[in-house]
């Protein structure tokens, strides 16, 4: 039995901002991040559950495949208040939407451990072994210079100052060099063998954000290094894509724009600064020897970069499963047409 619960849709975005950022939510439940994933494939919900003063929120990604669809809660639910009567309220609003969009599986990945509260394995939930977002990140908190370059790793700060004694010089670059960013990033994707999304999903990005998304340069001798886009919600800035010319890393491009960028996230009120993506655990592939560490490796290298600012490391629950479909679901773990 599920005892009365009340369901909102919010359409209002000022409104569902304030309820995300008091619930401890970040980006991902953005109302902003949910008009742009609606540009690229996804419909967008947004529901407050309530159920005996318990209160739960999720932004809800439907992504249809042929008469199916997968729905995703990246890094949510969110529990502002839980009660005992929630996860069963919670699951059965989410079993009539994924009975309305004939979801095959809902696929939930909580930014906090309360979010697991709503998401109990007698309901059916169980740990994924699907990694969708990062699993682990590095927050680093934000201060004066100062306090910035001491909480650097050696090198880290050594690197930093070296690349503008080499004539690296940074600037905030107008949305409209995205071409410029787009290109570069496709010589490291090559470069380090991994995909990227078209030019479209980057613009849209910095067009929905606007002045809370910054696209950062480094240049050397009038050439692009470097870049960095970031992008601000609530307290924190959020570092989701870079990039950088193989034939200048030499003049530490990468760590001059990082410098820019944490000074872009103090100047508009962030606390934090989140590197966003490091490998699960802090120990090095088993391919890398000792000779080798400095190589990259999967996420190794990106890893060891990261870690010289200075960022406090923090794990997310994991993202979480309820199947309803297993034989769909079996096949779908194969193709894995998500894109999220």
């Amino acid at each position: 039995m599920v005892s009365s619960c009340h369901i909102r849709y919010v359409d209002d975005p000022a409104e569902w901002d304030q309820l995300v950022l008091a619930s401890g939510g970040r980006l991902l439940q953005s109302w902003r991040w949910g008009e742009f994933k609606q540009r690229h494939g996804w419909y967008c919900l947004r529901l407050s559950i309530t159920a005996a003063d318990g209160v739960a929120l999720a932004q809800i990604l439907v992504r249809r495949i042929l008469p199916f669809s997968i729905l995703y809660i990246p890094r949510g639910p969110l529990v502002r208040e839980f009660t005992e009567a929630l996860p069963r309220a919670f699951h059965h609003v989410i079993q009539q939407l994924a009975r309305q969009y004939r979801a095959i599986a809902v696929l939930a990945e909580p930014e906090h451990a309360s979010g697991l509260t709503v998401l109990p394995r007698e309901l059916g939930w169980k740990p994924s072994r699907f990694v969708i977002q990062p699993r682990r990140t590095l927050k680093v908190p934000l201060g004066d210079d100062t306090m910035l370059l001491e909480q650097m790793k050696p090198k880290t700060r050594y690197n930093v100052r070296l690349a503008f004694r080499r004539g690296v010089t940074t600037r905030i670059a107008s949305h409209s060099e995205i071409e410029r960013f787009y290109e570069l990033l496709r010589e490291t994707a090559e470069r380090d063998r991994f995909g990227i999304h078209q030019i479209d999903y980057f613009r849209d990005l910095l067009t929905l954000f606007g002045e809370d998304a910054a696209l950062l340069f480094a240049e050397f001798a009038g050439e692009l290094a470097a870049g960095a886009l970031v992008v601000r919600y609530g307290d924190e800035a959020i570092y989701l894509y870079g990039a950088s010319k193989t034939s200048l890393q030499r003049h530490m491009p990468t760590y001059a724009v990082q410098w820019a960028a944490l000074q872009w996230a103090r100047s508009h009120g962030c606390r934090w600064y989140d590197l966003w993506g490091i490998p699960d655990t802090d120990d090095p592939p088993p391919e890398t020897d000792d000779e080798h560490l400095n190589v990259r490796c999967g996420l190794w290298g990106v890893y060891r970069f990261k870690s010289g600012f200075g960022g406090r490391p923090y794990t997310y629950p994991g993202v979480q499963e309820l199947v309803r479909s297993p034989i769909l679901m079996a096949l779908w773990r194969r193709l894995r047409p998500l894109g999220a």
